[in-house]
């Protein structure tokens, strides 16, 4: 069980140590030399702010979300029946605050394929869901997402596919979103009813394919898989199931018996003459055309552009008896890597931004080992790329060697021990692109979250983890963070749930799309994101620190974590987030040099407990809860409430 502890006042006390402070000063601009000795002489935490110390812009891109799944009508998101977004989604999605939507996906949306989502829907053609290989839908493509992103007014972001793609194809998309009316592209969207650009600035290429199971045609050696996302190259495939260009599954490997039976392989283009197939263990022999083939000749023909596989009618070949299943060996490729996509997309559209994804993390921390800025300097392309997407998720049991919960406690601590990291691994990468990348190189992240990765199953002593209070206080900690070290944009959890239920997303399932404390603090925060204006110096002093059991993140958490912008209009807004499960922080906020105009407006999202949410029969368990407050002088003191989120906003004294 964890404890926050307090100096001197029984069995609970605060934990004032160098460690403390320099955990809460990371990524603020202070350094933990200019922490130390700084406390408040009444020994109370103190939330430290320099107003005139400005940094990075603040993002309004910073809540934004991974968007739902693009088939089943993106979890019923879309009404596909009248071609516009689900009846009372948008207006929930705009109150809380989303200035950026990810599409397609994450690795369902690895093989997605954008030319086959647009135009008429029956003339569509079905797709191959990236992680399982099913056959799905392309009823919600490029055009209905625009649709749905210009009506809740955010700003898109793209998820190109790298493992079944080309260049050209990707630099195509790019036209079609970008290029004007004139332009073969522009054209043919607004024959689709969209004349005019989209302008779709913010592009990454392909979805955590550093991961063991997001390989598709790459090596599985760590370092000649990120050689060829890169720059390329082929790779022998090894009795791999064949398919068809819309199913992956295994039993699309299987014959029918029937006469003419048609496969593909999966990772087409093939090197010509490297295939082997074998119909169950037997190998056939590829022949030019089946016109001269025997009854019993057991051949076919391939075609290695497309890796398509035709058998034999009976008369001129023989068919693959009924229940075979057929395999394929072969090289894949030649594949091209990311520095060709980069190339060919900035040619469509010189104004976007292409990141790349080659980010592998490893127990807490980022992979060990030559990064991907590292690689590209080395072969003189350190101007081949726009920036990295990064996703820093907390893994429960890679990062923390759990396999359960052992009690709800350890679900709400587990939770805020990986936060601190998480943002670690996000220093560390904008480190490597500022040293081996272009000047304006930058980091974005375009999925995080804390998870048990592999099912609920194993949270069984606290399931509502991922969509309770304990993970919006991890996301407003982790957007804290963020803000300070400059990320700009972040796209954390998924828009909305499979239907019906909850899960580690903003909106419950259809047709209710229930708010989640995510979602409601997105709200909180949408004047803090969506002022303009600069993040300002912030730091904890003399944080309090939260004990845990021991893990491989640590014994314990420091309970409040901050960061504060000025906006441009002069309002000094301060988000503080206490994850103490069950105390109240007694605080000064010491506003240094800042003037303000005395009242100060108070915002807090708490629930009841740290294990609160909202669900359809108790849509409003978390809320916002707002007040006023009266500052004087150069500071404020403040209690910030056990597992809360709290944002204090100062105006400006008014001018006369």
């Amino acid at each position: 069980m964890s404890e926050t502890r307090r100096h001197g006042i029984g069995r609970r006390h605060f934990l004032y140590s160098a460690a403390a402070v320099a955990a809460g000063a990371m990524g603020t601009g202070c350094t933990p030399d200019d922490a130390q000795g700084t406390s408040g002489s009444d020994g109370v935490p103190v939330v430290a702010i320099d107003a005139q110390r400005r940094s990075f812009k603040v993002s309004p891109y910073m809540t934004g979300v991974n968007g739902a799944k693009w088939y089943d009508d993106a979890y019923g998101m879309w009404d596909s029946k009248h071609n516009r977004p689900a009846p009372g989604i948008v207006a929930k999605i705009k109150k809380s605050g989303i200035g950026m939507s990810r599409y397609p996906g994450g690795t369902s949306s690895n093989l997605f394929n954008w030319k086959g989502a647009i135009g008429p829907q029956a003339d569509r053609t079905h797709q191959v869901e990236g992680k399982q290989g099913a056959t799905v839908d392309s009823r919600f493509g490029p055009d209905e997402y625009m649709a749905f992103i210009r009506q809740i007014g955010a700003t898109p972001e793209i998820m190109a596919p790298f493992a079944n793609s080309t260049p050209q194809e990707i630099a195509d998309w790019v036209a079609y979103m970008n290029a004007p009316q004139g332009t073969k592209w522009g054209d043919l969207r607004a024959q689709n009813g969209h004349p005019e650009p989209y302008g779709v600035r913010h592009w990454e290429i392909g979805n955590e394919l550093f991961g063991k199971h997001q390989r598709y045609w790459m090596s599985a050696d760590d370092d000649k898989a990120m050689r060829q996302y890169a720059f390329g190259g082929t790779q022998r495939q090894k009795h791999q199931h064949v398919g068809t260009p819309t199913d992956h599954r295994p039993s699309a490997a299987v014959s029918n018996g029937e006469p003419h039976q048609t496969f593909t392989v999966r990772y087409p283009p093939v090197v010509p003459k490297t295939q082997t197939i074998r119909v169950d263990d037997t190998t056939w022999r590829e022949v030019a055309n089946l016109t001269s083939a025997g009854t019993d000749d057991r051949v076919y023909t391939f075609d290695p552009s497309n890796g398509t596989i035709h058998f034999g009618d009976g008369h001129h070949g023989e068919v693959p008896r009924k229940g075979a299943k057929i395999t394929a060996d072969y090289d894949s490729g030649p594949h091209a890597g990311f520095v060709d996509y980069y190339t060919k997309m900035k040619a469509a559209d010189p104004t976007i931004d292409v990141l790349a994804v080659w980010a592998p993390i490893e127990a807490g921390k980022l992979a060990g080992g030559k990064s991907f800025p590292e690689l590209l300097a080395e072969h003189g392309h350190a101007d081949k790329y726009d920036g990295m997407a990064i996703h820093p998720y907390t893994n429960f049991q890679r990062d923390l060697k759990a396999t359960s919960f052992p009690d709800k406690q350890a679900g709400h601590d587990y939770q805020m021990l990986g936060d601190a990291a998480a943002a670690k691994m996000v220093s560390d990468l904008t480190a490597l692109v500022q040293k081996h990348g272009k000047d304006d190189g930058y980091v974005a992240v375009s999925e995080c979250g804390a998870l048990f990765f592999g099912g609920e199953r194993d949270s069984d002593a606290y399931p509502q983890y991922s969509f309770a209070m304990s993970h919006a206080l991890y996301m407003a900690s982790q957007w804290a963070r963020f803000a300070d070290l400059g990320v700009r944009w972040t796209a954390s959890n998924d828009l909305i749930g499979e239907k019906p239920g909850l899960s580690r997303t903003l909106f419950g399932g259809a047709p209710s799309f229930v708010r989640t404390p995510d979602a409601i603090v997105r709200e909180q925060l949408s004047g803090l994101f969506h002022g303009g204006g600069h993040v300002v110096a912030s730091e904890v002093r003399s944080n309090a620190e939260v004990s845990t059991r021991e893990t491989p993140l640590g014994s314990s958490y420091e309970a409040l974590v901050t960061t504060a912008a000025v906006d441009k209009d002069g309002v000094l807004s301060v988000l503080v987030v206490n994850r103490s499960p069950d105390e109240g922080v007694k605080s000064r906020v010491d506003l240094g040099s800042f003037r303000h105009a005395g009242s100060v407006d108070v915002s807090v999202v708490a629930g009841r407990s740290y294990d609160d949410f909202n669900n359809d029969e108790h849509p409003d368990a978390v809320t916002i809860k707002k007040s006023r407050a009266t500052a004087k002088g150069d500071s404020l003191n403040w209690t910030f409430a056990a597992h809360s989120v709290t944002l204090l906003r100062f105006p400006p004294p008014t001018s006369h």
